[in-house]
């Protein structure tokens, strides 16, 4: 029980932490949340090429899908690289 509300609240923290964030970012300029928005592209690429990477040299977890979450990684890099995640903001 004690695990339970333990748990409980980390993810209570978690939420509370990501909600005062998100209002802070809503303020901000366009220019400073376009940045924003491409660290997170690069962050999350790399996110999802690391686990991809994990999950294939994992003996027990399905090749195909680590590769598909690998492509996908390089994916969000690229278009994070080339401008194309904040084509609708203007600056």
């Amino acid at each position: 029980m004690l695990k339970g509300f333990t748990i409980f609240f980390a993810v209570l923290l978690c939420v509370g932490i990501v909600h005062w964030v998100s209002l802070r970012l809503v303020r901000t300029s366009k220019v400073r949340a376009k940045k924003l928005r491409t660290i997170f592209g690069y962050f999350y690429g790399n996110f999802f090429i690391i686990f991809g990477l994990v999950r294939f040299f994992d003996a027990d977890s399905s090749k195909v899908l680590a590769l598909i979450q690998v492509g996908i990684g390089l994916a969000i890099l690229i278009l994070a690289a080339m401008g194309k995640l904040n084509e609708g903001v203007k600056e």
